[in-house]
């Protein structure tokens, strides 16, 4: 499987990263859907976040990008020269003012110890913590539901928690 970075594909995976955390983390999400005639593929979450966990929600977007690619799953188009990091830092840049409660609109300007930090929630220092786990708990599934999402524009969030089964024992 290979992901070309900001696929639609990969706007999808990012945007099931905030929904697959928010539904482990005992939140709700509505729907996720693909904007309606944006040409660069934005999709989005609507998620029912507890305030408990809003700060790890805001991180699944970025998180489940550094997954991809630390799986080897996303790559850049051909003759893309940009810097990796650089990408998935810039998409994340609405889910790092969530992060720090900055006012949509706010400064874009975030500094290297508040990047770091976000980072680290998300991932962990190593890569292998923050909500990491449970993309690897529900991998399979969040397949299936990019699928579904790029095929249909939108999944509802009732089909978003029946598909990755959220508290069901395995």
């Amino acid at each position: 499987m290979k992901i070309r970075v900001d696929s639609v594909e990969y706007r999808c995976w990012h945007e099931l990263g905030h929904a697959t955390v928010c539904l482990h983390l005992g939140g709700g999400v509505d729907f996720i859907e693909l904007l309606d005639g944006d040409v660069r593929g934005y999709a989005r979450a609507r998620c029912v976040v507890l305030p408990e966990i809003e700060r790890r929600v805001a991180c699944g977007g970025f998180a489940a990008e550094f997954y991809l690619l630390s799986k080897d799953y996303a790559e850049r188009g051909h003759g893309d020269n940009r810097d990796i990091s650089q990408i998935v830092f810039h998409n994340a840049t609405h889910d790092r003012q969530d992060f720090w409660g900055r006012e949509p609109g706010s400064s874009y300007e975030f500094s290297a110890e508040e990047d770091t930090e976000f980072m680290h929630h998300a991932i962990g220092p190593d890569g292998l913590r923050g909500v990491i786990p449970i993309f690897n708990r529900y991998f399979p599934q969040m397949q299936q539901l990019v699928r579904e999402l790029g095929e249909a524009g939108r999944v509802e969030g009732k089909r978003v928690r029946e598909v990755l089964r959220v508290g069901a024992s395995r």
